[in-house]
């Protein structure tokens, strides 16, 4: 066992030197970018081919609308704080500003991003040891993902068991491959996590199931809100063509580090707009105003954000150009 465990800590040094090489940080930002770039490329292609004037002309009027999009944009970083405060024990809640922008960098920059970002923070900006720090964000990071990976394998099976799966599968190209892997590997993740909880998760005895319930509730607060976003939008289709748009976006967040999730998400449910029943404009301008609004908004509390959390930035930027 003991040869095993060095064998994988002589693995995981040698990647992490890899990856801490100047060249290859440059080769992957500037992957990172093309990435991007191709997706807003194809962005483009497809709302020119629906029309530029019928999606603006699209655009929800509902005041719910953009309601239920604040309380879901919000509902992470209020759900985080309670989690960061039971593990660290520590009053969080002034420091609102950084789990803002920690969801601005996981949505808007890459996932993941805002892990690092918060480490980063927290260890500059509480009085706790490293080890502490680390442990607090990797556990509450693997059983934020727990909860994700379980409401995935959830979702999927009950849009397979409704009907409403395959429809969806029909209509956005290699989504049978997505979903599968997907599926596969959340189910496989979830029950890595459960079965070998005792060798990854450092946390006191107790304080495992009290996160487990403030992540679940804050998930199924969010498929709610969003569930409620789409029905204000467009009242008129059915909820189980939601639920597979709800679907695809847990789907996708399952793969880590990509690029700009909320664009990936757009380009991705455009083709979706089929199952829905409705004009494909009116699909297109609710997806573009949630998309335009993500951006808007990672945009404005980026900068309005950045007098509280800057000294997190500063060092991560002197990580990147090392």
């Amino acid at each position: 066992m003991f040869r095993s465990a060095d064998r994988r800590g002589r693995i995981a040094a040698y990647w992490r030197a890899i990856l801490d090489r100047p060249a290859v940080k440059r080769a992957l930002r500037l992957l990172r970018r093309l990435l991007l770039g191709a997706i807003v490329l194809y962005l483009i292609y497809k709302l020119t081919e629906v029309g530029w004037g019928e999606v603006v002309d699209a655009l929800p009027v509902s005041p719910w609308f953009y309601v239920f999009f604040a309380l879901r944009y919000l509902a992470l970083p209020l759900s985080e704080i309670p989690a960061y405060e039971l593990v660290w024990e520590r009053p969080l809640w002034r420091h609102f500003s950084a789990f803002i922008r920690k969801r601005v960098y996981n949505f808007a920059v890459m996932g993941y991003a805002g892990e690092a970002f918060f480490t980063l923070w927290a260890r500059r900006r509480l009085a706790l040891p490293d080890r502490a720090i680390l442990i607090g964000v990797k556990d509450n990071t693997i059983l934020s993902a727990l909860v994700s990976n379980l409401a995935t394998v959830l979702m999927i099976a009950v849009l397979a068991a409704s009907g409403g799966l395959k429809p969806g599968l029909e209509a956005l190209p290699g989504s049978i491959v997505l979903f599968s892997l997907a599926f596969l590997s959340a189910f496989g993740l979830a029950a890595a996590v459960i079965v070998f909880r005792r060798q990854i998760i450092h946390l006191p005895d107790g304080m495992m199931p009290k996160l487990v319930v403030i992540h679940g509730a804050r998930m199924a607060l969010i498929i709610v809100l969003h569930a409620a976003m789409y029905m204000a939008a467009l009242p008129g289709a059915a909820l189980l063509a939601w639920l597979m748009f709800i679907a695809l976006q847990l789907v996708l967040s399952r793969i880590p580090f990509v690029p700009n999730q909320d664009l990936v998400f757009l380009t991705a449910a455009l083709h979706l707009a089929p199952i829905v029943g409705q004009p494909e404009a009116a699909i297109a301008g609710m997806l573009v105003a949630e998309a335009g609004l993500s951006q808007i908004v990672n945009f404005g509390l980026f900068f309005a954000t950045a007098h509280h959390a800057s000294d997190g930035d500063h060092e991560e930027s002197r990580g990147e150009s090392s």
